[in-house]
């Protein structure tokens, strides 16, 4: 008698054959399958132990926090990936881990939420136009992860094109406040892209063992579009500091400006100011009270100390 498929298998396929074919039924351990599987869903350290996956490898692959790695082992290996999250609503910096795990022949991949490069090979398989084998299978999936990281960092570089435009109707304080955002997004994908490329390395260098030398070439290609990404996100993370030093100069200058006006102004009012301040003493004896016409001719003067001290600022270049 069958076993229906266990709830926590999203999907199994037998790719001994091209194409591969969907298993509903016996999804027992057999070379040339792959199981997808929620790893949040009880019954699957039971399952996983039933087709004689060691108790350590159970634990690297259902634990909660992880990073990116590859650890090689007598029956296979463990990868662990993190892809961007498309999932709507969320940010896509905010990297989704999957776990795959390589034993006897055999690929079960770990999955808490949907991630979008595992559902475009689910539905080539189900179109009859997928990987043709279990080796395939493998870079395909880190050739798609590495399509959807490159599809979110062309969104960063126009993100970083328009806030380098110095044209832009945003203020300068609106600018600081997205490049801020901008970098916290990058440095969240610099977290897990590094450690992805180590581990992609040491998967390469291993896997002339096993794997044909169209695939190893396949995989090393993989490897250099990780450091082509994470060479990109460097020079981001460079062009962030560039800008934000550079939006900071704009605004010292700007207040040195100012400040300096000011002082130009205050300059200027500083002697007409004096004098207003002695006319204006209300006591006996000041010159011009009894004259009619005696305001007129301060007013002028005044007027006339400050051309004066504007032509001689103007001659000795104070701006």
């Amino acid at each position: 008698m069958t076993q229906p498929r266990p709830e926590f298998v999203i999907d199994s396929w037998d790719l001994s054959t091209h194409p591969a074919q969907p298993l509903s039924a016996d999804l027992q351990h057999a070379e040339h399958r792959w199981f997808h599987i929620q790893r949040n869903l009880p019954g699957i350290e039971q399952w996983l132990a039933s087709n004689g996956i060691p108790a350590p490898l159970i634990d690297a692959v259902l634990e909660e926090d992880t990073r990116p790695r590859f650890e090689r082992n007598a029956d296979g290996f463990l990868l662990i990936l993190r892809g961007v999250n498309l999932t709507e609503g969320e940010r896509p910096e905010d990297m989704l881990s999957l776990r795959i795990l390589y034993y006897k022949g055999a690929i079960y991949s770990f999955r808490k939420r949907p991630v979008k490069s595992v559902g475009v090979i689910r539905e080539r398989l189900n179109q009859q136009q997928g990987p043709e084998s279990l080796h395939d299978l493998l870079i395909n999936l880190i050739e798609e992860m590495n399509n959807r990281l490159e599809e979110l960092l062309d969104v960063i570089e126009a993100e970083m094109e328009q806030l380098e435009d110095d044209e832009v109707a945003a203020t300068t304080a609106e600018r600081q406040r997205q490049l801020t955002q901008l970098h916290r997004r990058m440095l969240r994908l610099v977290r897990f892209v590094r450690p992805q490329l180590t581990a992609i390395e040491r998967l390469a260098a291993d896997a002339a063992k096993w794997l044909e030398p169209e695939n190893v070439q396949w995989l090393i290609n993989e490897r250099d579009a990780v450091q082509r990404e994470l060479e990109s996100l460097e020079m981001l993370l460079e062009q962030v500091w560039m800008l934000r030093e550079h939006l900071q100069q704009e605004v010292a200058e700007k207040m040195n400006r100012n400040t300096y006006w000011l002082s130009v102004i205050a300059g200027v009012f500083l002697p007409i100011s004096f004098l207003t301040g002695v006319f204006g003493i209300n006591i006996g004896g000041m010159p011009g009270v009894e004259s009619e016409g005696a305001f007129w001719v301060f007013c002028i003067a005044l007027g006339a100390i400050a051309v004066v001290e504007f032509l001689l600022l103007r001659r000795l270049r104070f701006w």
